[in-house]
């Protein structure tokens, strides 16, 4: 072979391995584009730690590409997504026994602390407000906790059933209930 001369690739392997793989990775990349800081958000929700909540998206994501990879169904890739970073979580949290019971972490995107001009006075009563509501969520049931933890995360009643493996009218049942809760605590 002489230098500068490339060598081809056989067409069957451009044909389809490698504009699939293209295609996929372009796939994922948008997924992630659109769906990784909720999908951090509702990590964090569930309560792991801020470098778990990476770990745990990251994983995600990959095991995302291996299942378009494998040719796995596209049907409705973003309540997937969130159950695998579900399952992922309680596989987390039941390896090492971890039971956060304290406040919820820091839900901002970067974990830094958030810029803000608020008086001393508003802060303190932003915070007895957190605290209120970390109190009332604790009190709900864990679906009705999931539940409404998932629709603030913007996702649809069929994507919460298909991420919880519940029937929808479960998951309107659990999260009527869990407001109606909320409502009475708070």
């Amino acid at each position: 072979m002489e230098p500068g001369e490339v060598m081809a690739m056989p067409a069957a392997v451009w044909g389809t391995e490698y504009l699939e793989d293209t295609s996929h990775r372009r796939l994922v990349l948008e997924y992630y584009d659109r769906e990784h800081v909720s999908l951090r958000r509702y990590l964090l929700f569930l309560g792991l730690d801020p470098e778990s909540c990476r770990e745990a998206v990251q994983e995600s994501f990959l095991r995302l590409h291996e299942h378009l990879l494998a040719g796995g169904d596209q049907a409705n890739l973003r309540a997937w997504l969130y159950r695998v970073a579900h399952n992922l979580a309680r596989n987390h949290q039941t390896a090492f026994h971890a039971s956060r019971t304290g406040p919820l972490a820091d839900l901002t995107v970067t974990g830094d602390i958030p810029a803000n001009e608020d008086s001393a006075e508003d802060e303190l009563l932003a915070k007895e407000r957190m605290q209120r509501l970390s109190r009332a969520m604790e009190e709900l049931s864990a679906a009705q906790r999931d539940c409404l933890i998932l629709r603030s995360q913007g996702l649809k009643y069929r994507e919460i059933a298909d991420v919880l493996n519940l029937a929808i009218s479960t998951v309107g049942e659990n999260i009527q209930r869990g407001l109606d809760r909320l409502k009475g605590i708070l």
